[in-house]
């Protein structure tokens, strides 16, 4: 079969397909970070993102034009973006929704173009593009399809070639990044790209099967702000049939035609729906004769929407605080008292930008300085900044230590100039380290790690490998201490006690007479120890 016109049915396809197949892959993403530390999450940051997108068009009608599906899956995906790989590609689904602006259709050409365009916005979003990530790949894509697209009129064959040219850029990324090279792997979020455009051509060529998953669609999230959202099926309905007669193709055929937002999921002889619906009464009736009801759940949308707002309304908003990004009660509760609204999140758990963004609409404040606390979180902040304007402003700190240091020098009274000029500065006071374990056998650099020892991470530093936590601890602490420290601060993390860190400091103190030593609980996730030296 030839697709030489792309419908709004094909586009949906071909997404849908694009989500199905990370479903199914983003792990083995995940497994190819470059560094041996337990923030696999590339995948998991790239997959949210395409769940996000999802969320917006499955219950789109595919008779709808190709430019509208674009426009929607667009916004689902940068609401929903995480990660620098998140980010990047949905600015990618960004630009091809532009491409597709207006269009009912799109002939090869035309979709081809939006794919161009879809890798000129991802390039856009970053500042200083790196080679041998996935903006390489895009790259390579862009260029090994330039001729191919001006002559071939079949889509699928566009893809195809996409993907050919996308796999030989991402054999080269090892050599185009020596940190991949040293760990024997390619880049994953440009592996990540290609597995998008292979979902997309499974989509489109007929291989894409029903997805069921009980995901909270974007547009529920920004019912709150005041967007509209269908009164003509006011209530939200929840159930769970068990044991359910009839299985969930049934179900779903039945009930199609008595509310939207569906979600049907089968499970283990029980069905669970989801359903927007008119007449919640008649849809239990109908249920119940399909077995025994369970977990009946009935939520008036046009209430909620109306208290939220009045809640909202009432909130005076002082001029300017900090949001910060932590994970861990510890962490929370320290930047809790130093004045800044929290957003939980960190290495593994970075929020998306629809998160940052409730996180500010939630707020005491008008105005934001974001204090990011992790380098993956930066790019979604810069977004946030984009869609915001003057109400975000950024202190780019790269871990929780030198997101507290700087919150401690806010000042509410002074000018926006004046506290990030501030902040900034005491950024370059903090000397950090981290410790957690490595997950598998890498070279870094000069370092040989080996699974399941203990790793020290300072910048600008070789990376630490040991089997002890002790020996690893004492030398980061020779790489942070030097004639002019005068106090170093312990936060201690979840896989860490209290009692076993009281004794990492003493021999600390032997060590270091003339240093104080402070000890905090951080209860911050994979990393035993967070470590600052001022």
């Amino acid at each position: 079969m030839m697709y030489t016109v792309i419908d709004g049915n094909c586009f949906k396809n071909m997404l849908v397909g694009a989500y199905q197949l990370f479903q199914k892959k983003y792990e083995i993403i995940n497994q190819l970070n470059v560094f041996p530390v337990p923030d696999g999450d590339t995948g998991n940051n790239m997959l949210n993102t395409l769940k996000s997108m999802y969320s917006m068009i499955a219950e789109v009608s595919p008779e709808e034009p190709v430019g509208i599906i674009a426009e929607k899956a667009s916004a689902g995906a940068i609401m929903g973006a995480r990660g620098n790989s998140g980010v990047i590609l949905s600015q990618i689904i960004h630009g091809i929704s532009r491409g597709l602006h207006g269009k009912k259709t799109a002939s090869c050409g035309q979709m081809s173009k939006a794919f161009q365009y879809g890798i000129l916005y991802a390039y856009r979003a970053v500042t200083k593009p790196v080679e041998g990530t996935i903006l390489s790949v895009a790259r390579g894509i862009a260029k090994g399809t330039h001729d191919v697209y001006r002559v071939e009129t079949d889509f699928s064959k566009i893809l195809e070639a996409s993907i050919d040219a996308g796999e030989e850029a991402l054999a080269k990324t090892p050599e185009q990044l020596q940190i991949l090279k040293d760990a024997n792997v390619v880049d994953a979020g440009g592996q990540g790209l290609i597995f998008f455009l292979m979902g997309c051509l499974n989509g489109l060529t007929g291989k894409v099967e029903d997805i069921e998953v009980d995901v909270k669609p974007v547009i529920s999230r920004l019912e709150a702000k005041g967007e509209s959202f269908s009164i003509e099926y006011p209530y939200c309905t929840e159930f769970i049939i068990s044991p359910c007669k009839v299985s969930a193709r049934e179900v779903r055929q039945k009930l199609s035609s008595w509310g939207e937002s569906m979600i049907v999921a089968a499970g283990d002889n029980l069905v669970k729906v989801h359903i927007h619906a008119q007449r919640p009464g008649h849809v239990l009736d109908m249920a119940a004769d399909w077995g025994t009801l369970h977990d009946i759940k009935c939520d008036n949308m046009v209430d909620q929407f109306h208290r939220n707002k009045e809640k909202q309304q009432k909130m005076e908003k002082k001029p300017l605080g900090v949001l910060t990004v932590v994970s861990g009660e510890g962490w929370t509760e320290l930047f809790e008292k130093s004045g800044c609204d929290v957003v939980s999140g960190g290495q593994s758990m970075n929020p998306s930008v629809q998160e940052l963004s409730a996180g500010m609409e939630n707020g005491q404040y008008e105005k934001y300085i974001i204090l990011p606390n992790n380098k993956n979180i930066i790019l979604a902040a810069q977004q946030l900044k984009k869609m915001l304007g003057e109400k975000v402003h950024i202190v780019p700190s790269t871990n929780p230590m030198e997101g507290l240091a700087a919150a401690m020098v806010f000042d509410g009274k002074a000018t926006i100039a004046e506290n990030l000029d501030a902040m900034a500065d005491r950024l370059s006071d903090i000397r950090s380290g981290m410790i957690t374990t490595a997950v598998r056998d890498s070279i870094v650099g000069e370092s040989t790690i080996h699974k399941d020892d203990f790793m020290g991470l300072v910048k600008g530093c070789e990376v630490i490998s040991v089997p002890e936590l002790s020996d690893c601890f004492m030398q980061v602490l020779g790489e942070l201490i030097d004639e002019d420290t005068e106090i170093v601060t312990i936060y201690f993390g979840k896989d860490l006690s209290e009692e076993d860190c009281q004794k990492e400091i003493e021999k600390a103190e032997k060590a270091y007479p003339n240093v104080t030593f402070e000890m905090y609980e951080g209860d911050q996730p994979l990393y035993p120890m967070f470590i600052a030296a001022e």
